[in-house]
């Protein structure tokens, strides 16, 4: 990468020369027509290595590159103008190996696919083993590319594993991460609409814990976007930056879907835009990605909204924010990184010195963070608590220890809020005493019958007794839907099924008078109606208003009670995956070693 970098410095300085002179390469007495190389050219690389103390043979060959590239991109205009053929430089990163430039000529008007399958030939890989990238965002394969605002001329990156075994697994693995994450966080989402109110899957909130009521398209987005960005990250952490940056370009895109007010609210947007920079850095794609810039300063922005002016927003709701300027410690790193690759070097001169300035802060003991790690604490914990109490292991520990009881407290407080949530309420409105239940549940009775009893009497342990020992058939459920209890206002006999629908269930194939009855019989829900009709549960069924509709309707409510129990075992399973894979540990995305970010700052700051 050194080396890389220093050949990008040169072409840098010998831009900026050419620039200052008005120097045009590709025109005379540069170029010549019969493609000799030019006297003209070799006397412009003895007067520039002259002055930037540089090999002549060196600078005439970045000289020679730079003309050749003005030229390509000439030519490729000129036949886009005439035969509508785009040209677009594809830098391909393939693991282990140094990146390869490929110029690649294609019509707008073809699908992504076209494009993936001529770069994947190329370079002799499949299909399946490459993202392409251009301008921030994966090229979709199904899409065309002027769909996509691809135009002539673009840098497209593209992402490709290696070809050992091993490495092609991971490939496949990564797609399906991203497809599980995705669908996982969906079926969260799903889950917190059908139950309103219910949050035992998902919850969330702003930076204060106020929990965010969403409208329901913004709330898949933003969930399924949350999800992705910690599996991002957690990629990072484990230095995987190909699986990183699909997973957090695809959080982007979900977020973006997301109203603007609401992310002024939080700070992931910020954070997000810093990880996938991140991750364009160590892809070395940082001086290709366009977007890079723009995503900085989205993030700059983002963190003067979310924290205030002068973190006065943040320090009021934290404290401090001692561990938050790990995030503009990185922020100052990359703005410099991208002013050098702009060549304004007096910036990012300022900018480098920021971000030293702020890991001179950063830097903890490493006897202090073992200290702490000797009590129990891990690695991270130990350095953020250190930040925080400005080195001092006793504060330190103590802080730890405050916030450690302080999430206990919070997670406590949720698990009572969700075993009351399960518990239901009274036939009065108020919650169902868990104490009194387990009292109930000591003297023998089955849980089923003392809740509801409970409930019927409001909490009156004498009447719910009675209750359950004498009047049986006047226990009801409160809580429970209207399909899964006989009431006037459920009967079936009144409900008219829904023409439009029955007429769609007959374009299906079904016979009309059976998909009417299935329609009476969901209550006008067509996947109800669907699963009846599916399920043969219509044999020997007639008219819902009749006795025999009766038992059907039972063995109905039977199977909507195991499908929403299938349901729950879903969710479950999708919340332990996605505990599995996203993150370990709170706020562990202010954390850093600082190894990384000090070897990138010596490297620049060695080019100025």
């Amino acid at each position: 990468m050194e080396l890389n970098l220093q050949h990008e410095d040169l072409l840098i300085k010998l831009r900026a020369k050419l620039n200052e002179e008005k120097i045009k390469l590709w025109e005379p007495p540069y170029y010549q027509t019969d493609n000799d190389r030019s006297q003209n050219l070799r006397d412009l690389a003895l007067k520039y290595s002259s002055q930037l103390l540089q090999d002549d043979e060196t600078v005439f060959s970045a000289l020679r590159e730079l003309q050749l590239h003005s030229l390509d991109r000439s030519k490729a205009n000129a036949e886009y103008k005439e035969t509508g053929l785009a040209t677009f430089r594809v830098k391909a990163n393939v693991s282990g190996q140094k990146p390869v430039v490929l110029k690649i000529q294609k019509k707008l008007e073809v699908p992504g696919s076209d494009l993936i399958e001529t770069v994947a030939k190329e370079i002799s890989v499949g299909t399946d083993r490459i993202k392409l990238i251009c301008n921030g965002k994966i090229i979709k394969p199904t899409m065309n590319l002027n769909e996509q605002n691809i135009k002539n001329g673009v840098q497209i990156m593209a992402l490709i594993m290696g070809e050992a075994p091993e490495n092609v697994k991971k490939e496949n693995d990564m797609y399906m991460e991203m497809k599980s994450t995705r669908d996982d966080a969906l079926l969260l989402t799903d889950c917190a609409e059908e139950l309103t109110g219910d949050d035992e899957y998902l919850k969330l909130e702003d930076q204060s814990g106020k929990a965010l009521q969403l409208p329901a398209a913004e709330r898949r987005s933003l969930t399924v976007g949350l999800a992705l960005h910690e599996r991002g990250r957690a990629a990072v952490q484990q230095k995987d930056y190909t699986l990183a940056l699909v997973l957090l370009l695809e959080a982007d895109r979900q977020f973006s879907e997301c109203s603007s007010n609401l992310l002024k609210s939080v700070d992931n947007i910020a954070v997000l835009q810093l990880d996938i920079s991140w991750c364009y850095l160590h892809l070395q794609n940082l001086a290709s990605a366009t977007d890079v810039a723009s995503r900085l300063q989205r993030a700059e922005a983002s963190f003067k909204d979310t924290y205030g002016e002068n973190h006065e927003r943040l320090i009021a709701l934290k404290g401090n924010a001692a561990n938050e300027r790990v995030l503009f410690m990185r922020l100052y790193l990359l703005q410099g990184i991208v002013a050098y690759h702009q060549n304004k070097r007096e910036e990012a001169r300022r900018l480098f010195d920021k971000a030293e300035n702020e890991m001179n802060f950063l830097r903890v003991d490493d006897g202090s963070v073992a200290a702490l790690m000797e009590l129990g604490w891990t690695r991270s914990q130990a350095r953020t608590g250190l930040r925080a109490a400005a080195g001092h292991v006793d504060r330190a520990h103590q802080l730890l220890e405050e916030r450690s009881e302080e999430r206990e407290r919070e997670r406590e407080r949720h698990r009572q809020e969700r075993e009351e949530r399960a518990l239901g309420r009274c036939a009065d409105g108020s919650p169902v005493s868990a104490a009194l239940l387990a009292g109930l549940l000591d003297m023998g009775c089955a849980r089923r019958l003392a809740l509801l009893a409970l409930k019927n009497s409001n909490n009156n342990v004498a009447e719910a007794l009675y209750l359950m020992q004498e009047r049986r058939e006047l226990l009801q459920d409160s809580d429970a839907s209207s399909s899964d209890q006989e009431t006037p206002s459920s009967d079936d006999s009144t409900l008219e099924p829904d023409n439009k629908l029955a007429a769609e269930l007959e374009a299906m194939g079904y016979d009309l008078d059976d998909a009417r009855i299935a329609l009476k019989l969901s209550r006008n829900q067509l996947g109800g109606a669907l699963d009846i009709l599916l399920g043969g549960q219509l044999r020997d069924v007639g008219d819902p208003s009749t006795s025999s509709a009766a038992a059907s309707k039972k063995r109905l409510r039977k199977l909507k009670r195991e499908k929403r129990e299938k349901r729950r075992q879903e969710r479950d399973s999708a919340l332990k995956r996605l505990k599995t894979s996203v993150k370990t540990e709170d706020d562990d995305y202010l954390d850093t070693s600082l190894v990384d970010e000090e070897e990138f700052l010596a490297k620049y700051k060695s080019l100025l």
